[in-house]
């Protein structure tokens, strides 16, 4: 074989194996961009984030985001399933504050939305709270009581926190450093830089789990607008946490009882209320909150017996709503069911999760406006239609409209499963 006929046999496997590494990547589901392009485009979307917060695209963000669309893509999809159960807490509190909506992406960080988690240093709840700092800000910890697992009061009490530590800092991104590793790591750390106060240039001075704490945050913030992006499907939660109220209960109580009352599995109700360690509200004269699913909280006040018990309030967040505007309709049906389908088409809102103006979780506080228009005169004002000719695929679409076969399937919510047919309406973004 000559040099020539060698060097030509070389392009040509090569070129093999680039295509196959490309239709490998697409049926797996990921984006099939080169390393340097993928790299520019997150970090356009990350520079792109809003942020109070010092966001920036690292070797480290980069490491975490593989790992969260990747080998750790069904942890992230159970994640963005707690999100509607959790997020609307975070925000009215966070927002009643005035601070950062970001902060709320701290609670995954920390304990990836699991109530239930407990570290081995002996932080606890979805802040993962230590028993000083808990007590600290007025938290009840004891063996019947532990406020750290109490989604409100939790809340309440780590947002003070945070609020301190920018009060001491100035600068939201070392106030996150600092929750992780204490006030006093963080300032040893700016002493050793010479005075520097950029979370990014003090970063080798601070512990190795701070040290990747804050990228972390950064990925997960990149994720929770992007995921879709990578075929990542939230999953569905269970539904009774999202129509909830509370009672005020004044006698002793144990979550058996409740079971026996409202049917209600006891793994329910412990979820609901984690915060009382032995399966039971002790009695009390102040009135100790208990949560459950509305039908089973009426249910239990009317029945006989239990005077010694008031009820508090209906939990005011809107869940279906927040899902519907925060989430492509695609996946708002999958929350919600089908029926809700009607209702998604007709809403005049930006709804994938995907943009500039709405990836985040939007604030659930503001007001979702409603208006007539139909699902086409939507689509017409933000894309060109394409009919799928015969014989003609996306890749042949995709290099008329010069657009990425990626995003020609997120548009049309197309999977490999299931490819468009001849006649196929295809919907290409203005």
């Amino acid at each position: 074989m000559n040099k020539k006929t060698a060097y030509n046999s070389g392009i040509f496997i090569l070129l093999i194996y680039l295509n196959l590494t490309a239709v490998f990547s697409y049926a797996a589901g990921y984006p099939s961009y080169s390393t340097e392009s993928g790299d520019d485009l997150i970090a356009d979307k990350i520079t792109d984030l809003s942020s109070d917060i010092n966001f920036k695209y690292t070797p480290e963000v980069k490491e975490y985001i593989k790992r969260y669309t990747k080998p750790g893509r069904s942890g992230s999809e159970r994640i963005l399933g707690k999100i509607p159960v959790y997020f609307p807490v975070f925000e009215e509190k966070i927002k009643a504050r005035n601070l950062p909506e970001e902060l709320k992406v701290l609670a995954i960080v920390e304990s990836h939305l699991n109530v239930e988690a407990y570290s081995k240093a002996g932080a606890a709840g979805l802040w993962q709270l230590i028993k000083g700092t808990a007590k600290q800000y007025n938290l009840r910890v004891g063996r019947s009581i532990d406020e750290r697992y109490s989604v409100e009061e939790s809340t309440e009490a780590a947002l003070n926190f945070l609020s301190d530590l920018y009060d001491q800092f100035d600068d939201w991104t070392l106030a996150l450093a600092a929750y992780n590793c204490g006030p006093g790591n963080v300032r040893k750390a700016i002493r050793r830089s010479g005075g520097e106060k950029d979370f990014w240039k003090i970063k080798r001075f601070l512990p190795k789990e701070t040290r990747n704490y804050v990228p972390k945050f950064v990925a997960i913030s990149y994720l929770l607008k992007h995921f879709r992006d990578y075929g990542i499907q939230p999953d569905i939660p269970d539904k009774r946490f999202f129509e909830t109220a509370d009672a005020l209960v004044y006698r002793h109580l144990t979550f058996k009882e409740i079971s026996t009352v409202t049917g209600l599995p006891m793994g329910i109700i412990k979820k609901m209320n984690y915060s009382y360690r032995r399966n039971f509200i002790p009695a009390n004269t102040k009135g100790y909150k208990l949560t459950l699913p509305k039908s089973a909280l009426f249910t239990l006040l009317d029945r006989n017996g239990y005077s010694q018990m008031e009820f508090d309030k209906e939990h005011k967040y809107d869940f279906s709503k927040y899902i519907i505007k925060n989430f492509s309709p695609e996946v708002a049906m999958n929350l919600l069911g089908s029926k809700y389908k009607w209702d998604i088409n007709m809403l005049d809102i930006n709804i994938p999760l995907l943009t500039k103006t709405n990836g985040d979780f939007s604030k659930l506080t503001e007001p979702l406006v409603v208006k007539s228009k139909t699902r086409m005169e939507l689509d017409r004002s933000k894309y060109t239609f394409h009919e799928l000719k015969a014989g003609e695929t996306l890749s042949d679409v995709s290099v008329e409209y010069n657009v990425r076969i990626e995003d020609l399937m997120r548009w049309n919510d197309i999977y490999i499963s299931s490819p468009p047919q001849m006649g196929a309406s295809i919907r290409i973004r203005k």
